[in-house]
């Protein structure tokens, strides 16, 4: 079984764990590594995978928008007048 069979196969068993059933986890999925190629040009031997099939540094979870209207957009520092004691 190739690499892109078993992580469809880790994919479909991460689904239905979110759907609230509870299927035996696949037992050729055991050593199921990340994959990914890094910098090197190796793959990526960390065995953490997340329901994308790759691990935190090659796929994790998302860290927003960085433009665009929803992107979140740097506050303004607050300054506090000075000789003035705040309660």
């Amino acid at each position: 079984m190739t690499q892109d069979e078993l992580r469809k196969r880790f994919r479909a068993w991460c689904r239905a764990n979110e759907r609230g059933e509870r299927p035996p986890f696949p037992p050729e999925c055991r050593d199921l590594r990340c994959g990914a190629k890094t910098r090197a040009g190796t793959p990526c031997k960390r065995r953490d995978l997340y329901a994308s099939g790759r691990c935190k540094l090659h796929g994790g979870l998302s860290t927003g928008p960085k433009s665009g209207p929803r992107a979140k957009r740097p506050e303004p520092p607050t300054v506090e007048p000075r000789g003035v004691l705040s309660v």
